[in-house]
């Protein structure tokens, strides 16, 4: 049994093991120790973390919108676009999305649709396509629950539909009790604009039809759910992408004007190269050549 008391194990990431591990540096040698010079520049790949998407499917589905009491105001009105911003699923007592393992069939889950509820944004133009207004349209139903709706149809917008998706590693849960499977729906809000692990709901809207005389819209609305998962991935690369810049023009000349006349100034410390250097697999380069740039420089 160890008497080792208040021991602290050391562990070391890839990149400052690369110079610990594969060289010795001192002030006498070339290997760059990042801890104290960071290396600058593009490394010749890339380690990203990025959403993948396992599985996706997708339906059309379609309905006709009324907008009296929004076209009242814009009797010019000639033109209109749609976009949706975001969709809510029912609650309580009412028919909802539900999701749930397959039986027999571990890595896959049974998506079903229901009684979604839609909230767009239209653009009404006049007939030079001048934007007159900008204008919210909500609590649109879709896929209504009962075929008693006067917008139920069987073949564009029945009463649900249900999609079998491949989600290898599940779902993620509404809270830690894990007894309710989440969709996330990705959207136009700051509140649901992010993608999120498990299954994702997007929508893209077209207006099929805009009856100006009964001041009401056809829109079809295309629903794709996919399985996403995080994951790493190291991926070459052509160089960082360099953001264009306006001049404030002046004829002053200064150092701050000199400086915003300028340009822009960039993060030049490269992201890491990561690898084990004692990891034989790999094909890692030793830390014998190090980069001469400086670490922050115009972009240009």
């Amino acid at each position: 049994m160890s008497k080792c008391c208040g021991c602290n194990k050391k562990v070391l990431s890839n990149a400052v093991a690369n110079n610990t591990d594969s060289c010795t540096c001192s002030l006498t040698d070339n290997c760059t120790d990042v801890c104290v010079t960071p290396q600058c520049g593009d490394p010749k790949l890339l380690t990203v973390l990025v959403p993948v998407i396992y599985d996706e499917i997708g339906i059309n589905v379609c309905r006709t919108i009324p907008l009296a009491t929004l076209l009242a105001d814009y009797p010019t009105a000639a033109y209109i676009r749609a976009e949706v911003t975001n969709i809510t699923f029912a609650t309580g007592a009412a028919p909802s999305v539900t999701i749930k393992p397959i039986a027999g069939r571990p890595n896959c889950y049974e998506l079903t649709l229901t009684n979604l509820t839609v909230d767009f944004v239209i653009y009404v133009y006049d007939c030079c396509k001048r934007l007159l207004a900008t204008l919210p349209v909500t609590g649109v139903v879709y896929l209504p629950s009962a075929t008693t709706d006067p917008e139920y149809d069987e073949d564009t917008n029945p009463t649900s539909v249900t999609m079998q998706l491949f989600a290898p590693y599940g779902v993620t849960y509404t809270d830690t009790t894990v007894a309710t499977p989440n969709l996330n729906f990705i959207g136009f809000l700051s509140t649901n604009g992010t993608v999120s692990q498990g299954l994702n709901l997007m929508a893209m809207s077209k207006v099929l039809n805009f009856d100006i005389a009964n001041a009401e819209m056809t829109v079809g609305l295309t629903l794709i759910v996919k399985s996403i998962y995080y994951n790493q991935y190291r991926i070459p690369h052509n160089g960082k992408a360099l953001v264009s810049k306006g001049t404030l023009a002046s004829p002053e000349e200064s150092v701050c004007m000199s400086f915003v006349s300028g340009s822009l100034l960039d993060r030049n410390i490269k992201p890491l190269e990561l690898c084990n250097p004692l990891d034989q697999k790999r094909n890692c380069e030793n830390c014998t050549t190090p980069d001469d740039c400086a670490c922050l420089t115009p972009s240009d």
